[in-house]
C-alpha cells in the first residue's frame, strides 16, 4: 500500500480568504473615493488581510501520513509534536462532524488504540469516511490471523 498523506482541508481558509479579500477590496475603494477619511482605516484592513494567512499556515503545520503499519501524526511550526500509532493496535475509529461539515463532505477522525493516551485526532478533513476505510484496511492487513 502506497503511504496516504491527509492533511487539513483549506476550504473553509479559502472562503473565508475570499469573503476577506471583497470587504477590503470594498472598504478601500471607498477610502480612494473620500468616502470613509479616517488614515486608520488603510492599517486596520492590512491588518484583517493576515487573518486567512495565518489560519491557512496553521493548517499547513499539520500533517498525517498512514504508511503501511504506521499512522504517523506531526504538528508545529517551530516547535514539533510527533504522535505514532501501530496499526495492528488499532481498536477504535470514529468520525465527528457537524451540520456544516457534514454539507462540505469534512470532518474530524479519530483513532486509539489501547492505552491512556492512544488517540490521534485528525480534525477537518475532506472525505473523512474514505480516510477512515483505508485505516481499516491497512490496520486489517497488519493483523496477524
Amino acid at each position: 500500500m502506497a503511504d496516504l498523506t491527509i492533511r487539513p482541508t483549506t476550504k473553509f481558509v479559502r472562503a473565508w480568504a475570499a469573503v476577506v479579500a471583497l470587504v477590503v477590496l470594498a472598504a478601500w475603494i471607498a477610502y480612494f473615493a473620500g468616502q470613509i477619511p479616517q488614515l486608520w482605516i488603510p492599517a486596520v484592513l492590512s491588518a484583517l488581510t493576515l487573518s486567512p494567512v495565518s489560519q491557512w499556515l496553521k493548517l499547513r503545520m499539520r500533517l498525517t501520513v498512514l504508511s503501511a503499519d504506521r499512522l504517523h501524526s506531526e504538528s508545529g511550526f517551530l516547535g514539533k509534536a510527533t504522535h505514532t500509532l501501530v496499526l495492528s493496535r488499532i481498536q477504535d475509529v470514529g468520525v465527528n462532524q457537524t451540520i456544516f461539515q457534514r454539507i462540505c463532505d469534512v470532518g474530524d477522525v479519530w483513532i486509539e488504540t489501547a492505552g491512556a493516551a492512544s488517540r490521534i485526532m485528525i480534525e477537518s478533513i475532506d472525505a473523512p469516511h474514505t480516510v477512515v476505510e483505508r485505516v481499516l484496511e491497512a490496520a486489517r492487513g497488519t493483523r496477524t490471523p
